[in-house]
């Protein structure tokens, strides 16, 4: 019950961490427009807008990969 990384793996609880890994990229694509807005300097809306454009695609990557173990 405690161990959540025990294998077998429940189809429940691969569908419920591809939601959430497609939330956080969700929550990273919004934050976008906010980083580049705001008042820091360019190099820092440079380098932060990269980190959540990669950190969306690592969410969604993840999130397609537990949906892919989840039909085996």
């Amino acid at each position: 019950m405690f161990n959540l990384f025990k294998q077998p793996f429940e189809e429940q609880t691969l569908e419920d961490w591809a939601k959430l890994s497609v939330d956080l990229a969700k929550v990273a694509m919004v934050a976008v427009p906010v980083v580049i807005y705001g008042d820091a300097t360019i190099s820092m809306k440079l380098l932060n807008s990269i980190l959540l454009v990669t950190f969306a695609y690592i969410g969604l990557y993840s999130a397609r990969e537990f949906r892919k173990k989840q039909g085996e």
